[in-house]
């Protein structure tokens, strides 16, 4: 067996657990914009961090290099029924279907969906609510996605403890949305 020695920088290791918590710490506070690696893009830090070559990954046809440098690394390739992760741009969302949901035994085998926005404000604003955000929510406006996106979400939150997860990134920065957590969209601006 051929096992790939990691010949980077021994700062690398530093940066890839600096990575990860920081990954951790979106996931811990849905909602909050967050910094994976700072001047990285997040959605490559992200697959990065959490895949590996024996991971299988959907990339949308909206990411050709990354895509391309997948094939070229030999990550196995996959589709919605069978992915671990998904990477896909916010205007080619178009739902959750399909996706691995996890089972009552193994909730954990589910798909995390990774949307690249166009940014994570400027769009309709969401409270969020849910263990995590605190008393009063949080607020998150991202642009670059659907109309359907709160609808689709409530269908995947309502079937909690499965569903599936989301980081949504743009640029260097993410936020994460567990299954766990509500959008509510009427009169975020209220108390």
């Amino acid at each position: 067996m051929k096992i790939a020695i990691d010949q980077r920088a021994p700062e690398s290791a530093f940066e890839d657990r600096k990575a990860y918590r920081n990954l951790l710490q979106a996931f811990a506070y849905p909602g909050k914009m967050m910094t994976v690696r700072a001047g990285q893009l997040a959605h490559s830090v992200v697959l990065q961090t959490l895949a590996d070559t024996t991971t299988p990954v959907l990339i949308d046809e909206g990411f050709a290099e990354i895509k391309a440098n997948a094939i070229d690394a030999q990550w196995p390739s996959a589709d919605r029924e069978n992915c671990v992760f998904a990477l896909c741009r916010g205007e080619h969302f178009n739902g959750f279907d399909g996706f691995p949901i996890g089972t009552l035994v193994d909730p954990h085998l589910s798909t995390t969906v990774v949307i690249e926005v166009v940014s994570l404000t400027g769009g309709e604003p969401w409270r969020i609510a849910g263990p995590g955000v605190g008393p009063n929510g949080a607020i998150l406006a991202p642009s670059g996605l659907p109309e359907i996106f709160p609808a689709v979400w409530a269908r995947n939150n309502a079937l909690y403890p499965l569903g599936i997860d989301v980081i949504l990134t743009a640029g260097e920065l993410c936020a994460c949305l567990p299954r766990r957590v509500r959008l509510e969209i009427a009169d975020v601006c209220a108390g």
